[in-house]
């Protein structure tokens, strides 16, 4: 099974699914619902799908997906990721790399299966220092509940894998990705930027959750927004890299495959599908 693709430069970014994630627009924060209603397309009592979009380069004999999808531990339509790479006539013993965006349960509960065995034997974890020190920290009386369960939903993730996780400070760079940190989602969260040699590449992780909303209004929040205010800060600011860079992106939670570029509307931003 051939993947969806988008070449950059000599670079090709294939594409790849673990499935849908459903959501509502009662996460959504600042703007009226019958306006995000009609930006989505439309819902089912407010709640609709959004995909979990997964992305893989091989270069230089590295095998490196970017982020791990959600494993079985959300909802029975996500942790399909294992199976496409397979599908695909990748097995993900051959996986040499994952890169995180970020260390949410939509990204990084697959980086394991139900008894908490590595799903990618062979690999290595790639994450911004900021990101696995926050979720990997000790818990202190203030912090919200949601921030206690995912710390210790992370390190059932990442115990497999504590040998060989590689730590990325803001100045380094990764097989050519270098790292951009865009906090606000998470204190850590990162874009990845790859040089590819007549252009660029950016994996944009949950800079937008409703693409359908918050490119063209970026300051609009969602609940899972840990610092909203940075959130949106960091949204529109990667945007206008990316549209300022003509940057190839992938977004974990646009339209899947998730490829395309994004532009500038007027005083806000559109995307515009790649192909």
């Amino acid at each position: 099974m051939a993947l969806p693709s988008m070449r950059v430069g000599a670079v090709e970014v294939e594409g790849l699914s673990d499935g849908i994630l459903k959501t509502s627009l009662d996460l959504v924060i600042g703007m009226d619902r019958e306006r995000a209603e009609s930006l989505v397309g439309g819902t089912q009592n407010g709640s609709f799908y959004i995909p979990v979009n997964n992305f893989l380069v091989r270069r230089g004999g590295k095998v490196i997906l970017i982020d791990a999808g959600a494993g079985n531990t959300m909802q029975p339509t996500l942790g399909k990721l294992p199976e496409n790479l397979r599908g695909a006539g990748i097995e993900p013993s051959a996986v040499t790399h994952i890169v995180m965006t970020h260390l949410h349960p939509d990204h990084a509960n697959g980086l394991v299966d139900d008894s908490g065995r590595p799903h990618y034997p062979n690999a290595e974890i790639v994450v911004h220092e900021t990101e696995v020190d926050f979720w990997m920290s000790e818990n202190v009386a203030s912090d919200e509940d949601r921030v206690k369960g995912n710390r210790a939903r992370t390190r059932i993730n990442l115990r497999p894998y504590l040998d060989r996780i590689r730590r990325i400070r803001d100045d380094e760079e990764f097989a050519g990705f270098a790292p951009v940190l865009a906090p606000g989602h998470t204190p850590g969260h990162t874009c990845w930027v790859l040089a590819a040699g007549g252009g660029g590449f950016m994996a944009f992780g949950d800079v937008v959750h409703l693409s359908a909303i918050q490119i063209s209004h970026p300051q609009i929040a969602l609940t899972y927004d840990l610092d909203k205010n940075r959130a949106i800060e960091s949204r529109k600011r990667i945007l206008d890299m990316a549209a300022s860079e003509h940057l190839a992106v992938a977004g974990a939670h646009v339209n899947a495959p998730g490829f395309g570029y994004v532009v500038r509307k007027g005083s806000s931003f559109a995307f515009e599908p790649a192909g």
